[in-house]
């Protein structure tokens, strides 16, 4: 019986495991037994089955979509509120929001736009009024506010020339009322300002003027021009110092008032309108210091260091003084041995600045350095002997300075104890000799002191100066006849620390050039003088046909035809070998050969005025006018009672000013 119960215990179980795995289409599980008692009965309605009915056999519908026989209904409120939006929603939602707000910026940009006209006219407007008033200020001779109305309708509107040119009238009137007042620098004052509203104001212009006249300055001079500008430069009227230095230029276009311009724009930014007016002054005068600095600061500010380096060596060459050129120029060479601290050309560069500018011992410790780094350099021994130079040149200045001192207190000796030291160690200096020559003369000693001019003018040839006062010590009385002639050092040698006593009178009559020669005024290397000057005419003097042989040269060279030897006379030069080759060289043709000759001759004697006059007239038939003046200007003060001299170098002074009329070219720039 426990058997049997077993064995259908088992089958009901492995029974139920395989029915639990069968299911049907919207129906229930059915268990079945094999015990009657136990079954289910299913009472369900079976599911459509192919076969079972028509109505399995329709066609399938898209329940989802709405057409006209099944229209779609609409979810409910609630559920579509509740429903999840998906992407396409955030896209339409996103591009809806976009659209809008581009919307509103638009709206939001053309109102800001329309009130900023708005403004701007509210502005102009005001400026217009402001204006208006100014002129019903003016007309009750109110000036003053109408100044301030009119400066108000300027800030507001300055492009308009019409509120300028008010400005500027009105200010005018105004400084009119101060000088009847006698407010002579408040006039000026406001007859400057009318100038900076409009700078055609010609009354301003005038009135200025008369008020500069009543402040005891000639207006039209431009270094009182450049003074007041200075001055109101000092005080920060930048746009007052404008107006004097552009007057200045006006009266006077030289390199001093190109550079007041150029430093003025430089104040007031305008960097290339500055370097315009900078390269114009150098233009008019090569060797003006302060241009040259104005330059070099330029470049500094644009980083363009070797041009600067460039201009402001040459600012302190010129004026060893200038100790913001120095300065500017040492500091651009430590910034490049500092990027650079074993470059030697570095090493060198900051050398020379700080050689030009008085260091010397600096400049001696920066060649050791390049000695250090390249001890074979090319530049080191000629930047040394330089320094050595300058050593001796500060040492001569030092001298200078001393005799300078010395004569001011009117210890003439002293003085020229002094002056000879400085010429022993710079015996070529023209500047020294020109100033040994002032101090004798001044002492009296006229023979000595026209030997230091001649000198002077022999390194020289343009010290005009030297050459006037050589003429004037020739035109004076004779000396004593038994003067012995010396040198201004071995004069000095036998009279250091003592007065020297005057050779002959001040106040000697002075004696017509064509009565004879002074005795003792003679050149030390010139022949014995028979008593009497000869004339170009005279057989016992130069040759008869010289002078006219000359200026046939020269008036080759002024009608600028071709070029033809000059016709000498058969006696011509005879006196002098070395004239008679450079003749027979010029009739051939070849000036460049008689050139050369001449030259040579005069390394020979520099002393010779025949040779220094026939040297010129061969350059000015090559063309050479520069190098010739200079030949002509020391055979005049070689010989100044020659007049063949003097009048061959009024003719190529002449040749030379047209020459450079003709290629000045159309302007002189700003």
């Amino acid at each position: 019986m426990e058997s049997m119960k077993s064995a259908a215990v088992n089958l009901v179980r492995r029974t139920a495991s395989v029915l639990c795995t069968a299911t049907a289409i919207g129906g229930m599980l059915a268990l079945t037994v094999g015990l009657e008692g136990q079954a289910t009965k299913l009472n369900a309605k079976p599911l459509p089955h192919a076969g079972a009915s028509s109505t399995w056999d329709r066609p399938t519908k898209d329940f989802g979509a709405a057409d006209s026989e099944n229209p779609r209904e609409a979810l409910p409120p609630s559920l579509w509120s509740s429903r999840r939006s998906d992407y396409r929603d955030d896209a339409k939602q996103k591009k809806e929001d976009e659209e809008k707000q581009a919307k509103l910026a638009k709206e939001k940009s053309e109102k800001a736009k329309q009130d900023q006209i708005n403004a701007i006219n509210q502005y102009k407007q005001s400026g217009i009024d402001a204006n208006n008033k100014a002129v019903g200020l003016a007309r009750q001779g109110r000036w003053q506010e109408a100044v301030g109305q009119a400066e108000l309708a300027v800030k507001i509107d300055p492009a308009n020339e019409e509120f300028r040119k008010n400005l500027s009238a009105a200010r005018c009137e105004c400084g009119k009322q101060r000088m009847a007042k006698g407010d002579v620098t408040g006039a000026a004052h406001m007859f400057r300002k009318a100038l900076a509203a409009r700078s055609d104001n010609a009354m301003a212009g005038n009135m200025l003027s008369a008020a500069i006249k009543k402040m005891g300055l000639d207006p039209a001079l431009g270094d009182n021009r450049i003074g007041l500008g200075d001055q109101l430069q000092a005080a920060g009227d930048k746009e007052s110092a404008y107006i004097e230095y552009q007057i200045a230029y006006q009266v006077e276009p030289n390199a001093r008032t190109y550079t007041k311009m150029g430093d003025i724009n430089v104040i007031f930014q305008q960097y290339p309108t500055a370097l315009s007016w900078y390269k114009n002054a150098i233009t008019k005068d090569p060797d003006y210091g302060p241009a040259h600095r104005g330059l070099g600061y330029l470049y500094i500010m644009a980083k363009d260091f070797p041009n600067a380096v460039s201009e402001l060596r040459k600012a302190v060459i010129i004026n060893p003084a200038d100790a913001g050129a120095g300065q500017s120029l040492v500091e651009i060479w430590r910034k490049q041995v500092s990027a650079q601290p074993s470059l030697a050309e570095n090493h060198l560069g900051l050398g020379a600045a700080l050689q030009l500018t008085g260091d010397f011992d600096g400049a001696e410790s920066e060649y050791a350095q390049v000695e250090q780094f390249d001890r074979q350099n090319a530049k080191l021994a000629p930047a040394r002997n330089s320094l050595a130079r300058a050593r001796k040149h500060r040492e001569a200045e030092k001298h200078k300075e001393a005799a300078e001192t010395f004569f001011n207190q009117g210890l003439k000796g002293e003085a020229l104890s002094e002056m000879t030291q400085a010429l022993m160690i710079e015996p070529n200096s023209s500047r020294y000799n020109f100033q040994m020559g002032e101090y004798l003369e001044a002492a009296g000693n006229y023979n000595a002191a026209l030997q230091a001019y001649q000198k002077s003018v022999i390194i020289d040839p343009k010290n005009e100066e030297g050459a006037r006062r050589m003429r004037d010590l020739m035109s004076r009385g004779p000396a004593r006849p038994n003067q012995q002639q010396q040198s201004p050092v071995q004069q000095n040698q036998g009279n250091q620390g003592q007065s020297l006593a005057p050779q002959h009178s001040a106040t000697a009559p002075a004696k017509n050039m064509f009565e004879g020669t002074p005795q003792g005024l003679t050149r030390p290397d010139a022949p014995a003088f028979t008593g009497a000057f000869r004339t170009h005419d005279d057989p016992q003097g130069r040759p008869v046909n010289q002078f006219a042989d000359k200026r046939e040269v020269i008036n080759t060279a002024e009608n600028n035809s071709s070029r033809k030897p000059p016709v000498q006379a058969a006696n011509s030069d005879a006196n002098n070998p070395v004239l008679k080759q450079a003749a027979d060289l010029e009739i051939k043709g070849d000036f460049a050969a008689a050139a050369t000759l001449l030259k040579q001759a005069l390394d020979a004697n520099l002393q010779s005025p025949e040779v220094h006059h026939r040297l010129g007239l061969t350059l000015v038939n090559l063309g050479q006018t520069s190098e010739a003046l200079s030949e002509l200007r020391i055979a005049s003060a070689l010989d100044p009672a020659n007049k063949t001299f003097a009048d061959d170098l009024a003719r190529v002074l002449r040749i030379h000013q047209r020459s450079l009329t003709s290629g000045s070219g159309s302007g002189e720039g700003q």
